[in-house]
């Protein structure tokens, strides 16, 4: 995998990453999906194509913030750590299909060494971005943890592949879940 296998509890992540990863470049390289895709977004107007960003993307942050399992974390700290998604970036991409594009692929060729990079040379923005990690969320990590780094990195991929994702799946009508790849990890 792009991750790793990581350590301790971090290894599911790792893996729902690279899984998502793969669904959107997928999404992006199969020209059959890739066709449908560009064909419904181009005839959208603008406010059309926001609208349908805004409705997944806040599915995707409330999501975020009621996880019970694996981790939470506050809207803030959520657009900080994944400024892809925040409502400042949203309408850029909405107005330009290449941009969106564009933060798809980057999204899709992530790594968590490239996301571990990303993150170091924010930790001064980061600093009091809190997230509740584990199975019960028994642990609070930061940039300023211990280890936190490493274990937002796969968050941090997740988080922006997933949310790509479901803009793909609401205008294509095929569930990532549906995806060779998929069965049996979701």
């Amino acid at each position: 995998t792009q991750g790793g296998g990581g350590g301790g509890g971090g290894g599911g992540l790792h893996k729902h990453a690279d899984l998502y990863q793969m669904s959107l470049k997928q999404y992006t390289t199969d020209a059959m999906l890739s066709s449908i895709f560009m064909d419904r977004w181009m005839k959208m107007p603008e406010e059309s194509r926001l609208a349908v960003v805004d409705r997944t993307f806040d599915v995707m942050v409330q999501q975020t913030m009621t996880n019970t399992t694996g981790y939470k974390m506050s809207k803030p700290a959520l657009y900080l750590l994944c400024p892809e998604i925040s409502p400042e970036n949203r309408r850029i991409i909405a107005k330009d299909p290449q941009k969106f594009l564009a933060v798809c692929k980057e999204s899709a060729a992530d790594t968590d060494e490239k996301a571990v990079q990303w993150l170091t040379s924010r930790s001064d923005v980061l600093k009091g971005t809190q997230i509740a990690f584990g199975i019960r969320l028994q642990y609070q990590i930061s940039v300023e943890t211990d280890g936190g780094i490493e274990v937002m990195a796969p968050i941090r991929r997740l988080l922006v592949a997933e949310t790509f994702v479901c803009v793909f799946e609401a205008l294509t009508g095929k569930k990532a879940s549906e995806m060779p790849h998929m069965i049996g990890h979701t």
